[in-house]
């Protein structure tokens, strides 16, 4: 069982995988009608593996000749939910010296999180089974996570989908739905990520009904990741690692159910930023649903 992200939560060395697709047998129709609108997550092998990625930025000459210039924010620990825990440490450095620093023989944990090297999208070469994706309302088409021995610790997305697409390394994933019976108690540990350091952080969460599940990443391999699931990266091995989030709008229907269940306290907006133009963004397709007055109700309930 990887590091501190997973080993704590109660029924993960037991939790059966996701459902595994191989790419040259999953469709659009298949993708987006069976998984997509129903929210259902599932690992697809393969999805990335036509991306120049996986043989470029393993050079790191490249990818520093690339975007080496632009500004990022480092961390020498894992990327942590709670701003306080996450920001021990962080420091704004160029690309280039982040990526020496990851690299460096000495180092034993970082991780830095970007949208800003533009310069690097056209390694990436999209999905053969999502060819038309809308934009995402509160993330960038595209994330891009170096990191060594450092993992994402739980949050879900309350809008948009994401693949997570593995270029260099290994990861596990750990899963679970928002709409557990015992979500608030879950909600609380990993919030406060108690979970963390603590073994018996969800000694008082009724762990017998949930329903975790786990995923395997290797190189080339996409996590289909719904909004409104819970979930925790670690990585696999402390080597260098490279991950890219890429991220979609939710269908029409599976937005609206969100917005009813939040608006109603049921589940929490979190992960939103507080950006005031991603809420714009999402009132004005709400508003022609006739669910301007929910999200209002929702957004307030998340400040």
């Amino acid at each position: 069982m990887p590091g501190a992200i997973l080993k704590h939560i109660p029924g993960m060395r037991t939790a059966p995988s996701v459902p595994v697709l191989n790419v040259e047998d999953l469709s659009e129709k298949v993708f987006v009608d069976d998984y997509v609108a129903h929210s259902k997550p599932c690992i697809i092998r393969g999805a990335a593996k036509h991306w120049p990625a996986l043989q470029k930025w393993g050079n790191a000459d490249y990818v520093k000749k690339r975007c080496g210039h632009h500004k990022i924010f480092l961390i020498p620990h894992e990327y942590h939910l709670s701003l306080p825990r996450n920001d021990v440490g962080k420091k704004i450095v160029t690309f280039s010296d982040a990526i020496d620093f990851l690299q460096a023989p000495g180092t034993k944990m970082g991780m830095f999180a970007t949208n800003n090297p533009t310069e690097l999208a056209p390694d990436t070469a999209g999905f053969p089974f999502l060819t038309k994706p809308e934009p995402a309302f509160t993330y960038a088409a595209l994330r891009y996570f170096f990191y060594r021995a450092a993992g994402t610790t739980w949050h879900y997305h309350p809008f948009d989908e994401t693949l997570m697409c593995q270029v260099i390394g290994a990861k596990q994933i750990g899963l679970l739905k928002v709409d557990a019976a015992s979500h608030k108690a879950i909600r609380h540990a990993f919030l406060t990520e108690s979970y963390y350091d603590d073994p018996s952080a969800f000694d008082r969460v009724d762990a017998a009904h949930l329903n975790w599940l786990t995923a395997t990443l290797e190189e080339g391999d996409a996590l289909y990741i719904p909004q409104m699931w819970w979930h925790g990266v670690s990585p696999i091995g402390g080597d260098f690692g490279i991950t890219v989030a890429a991220c979609w709008r939710s269908p029409l229907p599976v937005l609206a159910d969100s917005i009813r269940r939040m608006a109603s306290g049921e589940i929490e907006m979190i992960g939103m930023h507080g950006a005031n133009d991603e809420f714009q963004r999402i009132l004005s397709v709400a508003k022609p649903m006739g669910l301007g007055n929910e999200l209002m109700t929702a957004w307030s309930r998340g400040l």
